[in-house]
């Protein structure tokens, strides 16, 4: 590739691209699960095959990706070892500024379920990195 990807206004449609498309795969499953407890099969079955082609895509988008950085912790990404390092970045930022701002936030805001929600992601987020720094000394 004689264009580095990652100075490009591709690798930003790349990006942009793959969190659409992720959040739409989670968006058609949870369509599907709700179809499906309304006793609408049909309706369920269509939702979750569209799911599936939501995570296709979104796949695609990240093996285009990891020709540069990860979209959301900003480094190398694609061995596993660099993935593990990606993840433990990403995890760590969200029980360390994210989820703790969000609950902060939403507290303020009034909404105490939804800050305690936040809270409990914060804890399992604090478990996840716990549970990568294991399995990468095993």
């Amino acid at each position: 590739m004689d264009v580095e990807l990652e100075r490009t206004r591709t690798f930003e449609n790349l990006k942009k691209a793959f969190f659409e498309e992720s959040g739409l795969a989670f968006r058609y499953q949870f369509f599907a699960t709700v179809a499906q407890f309304e006793g609408l099969e049909r309706y369920g079955s269509l939702f979750a095959e569209l799911a599936d082609g939501g995570r296709t895509n979104a796949e695609g988008f990240l093996d285009f990706l990891r020709l540069a950085r990860d979209p959301s912790s900003d480094i190398p990404f694609g061995s596993t070892a660099k993935n593990i390092q990606s993840a433990l970045q990403t995890e760590t930022l969200q029980f360390t500024e994210v989820y703790p701002e969000m609950a902060r936030i939403a507290r303020e805001e009034g909404f105490t379920d939804i800050a305690s929600w936040f809270d409990t992601l914060e804890k399992l987020k604090r478990a996840h990195v716990r549970k990568l720094k294991e399995t990468g000394n095993a």
